[in-house]
């Protein structure tokens, strides 16, 4: 935990309206950039369990 992590240790997940909350505008970006670092770290552990994908396709005509 850094001195950044501690200042802002109440400040909530990020939603659309926190600005009508009364939370200043660091606190606001404080709570995007988790929010994203969260979403990242979601893609990369889903990324990881898939080594490689396989798609087969076939094309019928009808005459």
């Amino acid at each position: 935990m850094t001195l950044v992590d501690d200042n802002f240790k109440n400040v909530p997940d990020y939603y659309d309206w926190m600005y009508l909350d009364g939370y200043t505008p660091e606190e606001i970006l404080y709570a995007f950039h988790r929010k994203m670092d969260r979403e990242q770290a979601e893609r990369e552990a889903l990324e990881e369990g898939f080594d490689s994908i396989k798609v087969k396709s076939e094309v019928k005509l009808k005459k």
